[in-house]
């Protein structure tokens, strides 16, 4: 059994109810490697669920975009390789997926942060209009 499945059926649930309003990553394990966090947001491009990553370095955004499927694919790789945590902000509930030294994988809920979803801009864009 995937040690993060719990957080992979929430984000799915989150998604196909309409609740989903970011995920966060955090706590890098290298921060020397420059990777500071990940922010996800979820925008629908011609009919299509599409998952925004914005991978903020110290000194430069990058930005990637990945169907579902894949973002939690990325997802997993980040959360086992790059961070010891994951913030899932949804409508109803924030989840939090915290990974130790060890990988062992632990969770928490909280009451959601958030009473609205986000706009639906996308980021890259945003960023390019404030250079």
């Amino acid at each position: 059994m995937n040690k993060l499945e719990h957080f992979f059926e929430v984000l799915q649930q989150s998604v196909k109810d309409d609740v989903f309003v970011k995920l966060t990553l955090s706590k890098p394990l290298r921060k020397k490697e420059g990777l500071l966090n990940v922010y996800v947001r979820a925008f629908v491009i011609d009919g299509q669920e599409i998952f925004e990553f914005k991978y903020r370095h110290a000194t430069e955004n990058k930005y990637k975009k990945f169907s579902l499927k894949n973002a939690m694919l990325e997802l997993e790789s980040l959360l086992m390789e790059s961070f010891r945590t994951g913030t899932l902000f949804t409508l109803q509930q924030d989840l939090l997926v915290m990974i130790s030294k060890q990988k062992l994988v632990s969770y928490r809920e909280n009451a959601a942060s958030f009473k609205n979803k986000l706009p639906e801009i996308l980021q890259e864009t945003m960023e390019s209009k404030d250079s």
